[in-house]
């Protein structure tokens, strides 16, 4: 079975979808737009709000959102499964994955941002988020022994954390080691390699430097 994935390579929520596909091991098709470029009339039929990820079924549906696709994906191909069995289990994981998701945005801007004033400010938000989950997260992974849907909207901010690492800002996982284990954990997982593979990184840090992020410019 193939799935078409359409959506741009530096886009967390895409990378949400990918990583799924890749722990089960599913042929899919990668369609990549380019953000700065006027979209295909097909995208605007594909996606309603005009927002990637979207993806093309085998059955000739397009879905859009990134979690209601992944968790498409998890109902018809069960193993590995990225959810528990249990209904409560899996209530409290969608809602974990929800929390986690709340990083993307201050990352985003903490990445955008032109002075160190507003990184700081981007920083401190991010922090009091993983205090947070750092008294939820478990051993091996964040909610049990296997990969699940809160370490798949986790991971891309992992990736963009290791990349501003790279680059010398602040550590913002040195005050929480059970996430800082698992981000060590996921960003040297098949699933994850897979999607930062080749140039991405570098592409990546050109494509912030051009945005004008002052983490980016002397890189």
């Amino acid at each position: 079975m193939s799935y078409q994935v359409v959506g741009y390579p530096f886009c967390p929520y895409v990378q949400r979808v990918l990583i799924t596909l890749n722990e089960k091991a599913i042929d899919f098709e990668s369609i990549w737009l380019d953000p700065h470029a006027d979209l295909p009339e097909w995208f605007q039929e594909w996606s309603p709000l005009g927002k990637v990820p979207v993806m093309k079924v085998t059955t000739g549906e397009v879905l859009f959102e990134s979690m209601a696709i992944v968790e498409y994906v998890e109902e018809l191909h069960k193993v590995p499964s990225i959810y528990a069995k249990l209904p409560a289990k899996r209530a409290l994981q969608r809602a974990w994955a929800g929390v986690a998701g709340e990083l993307y945005g201050p990352q985003h801007l903490c990445m955008r941002a032109k002075s160190m004033e507003e990184v700081e400010a981007q920083m401190a938000v991010m922090y009091d988020k993983l205090a947070i989950l750092e008294a939820r997260c478990g051993r091996t992974y964040f909610s049990g022994e296997s990969m699940t849907a809160v370490d798949v909207v986790l991971a891309p901010f992992f990736i963009r954390q290791d990349v501003l690492l790279s680059l010398g800002a602040e550590d913002l996982l040195t005050d929480f080691p059970k996430l800082q284990a698992l981000s060590n954990k996921l960003l040297t997982h098949h699933a994850i390699l897979q999607i930062i593979a080749g140039d991405w990184t570098a592409q990546f840090i050109a494509l912030q430097k051009a945005n004008g992020g002052i983490l980016f410019q002397d890189a």
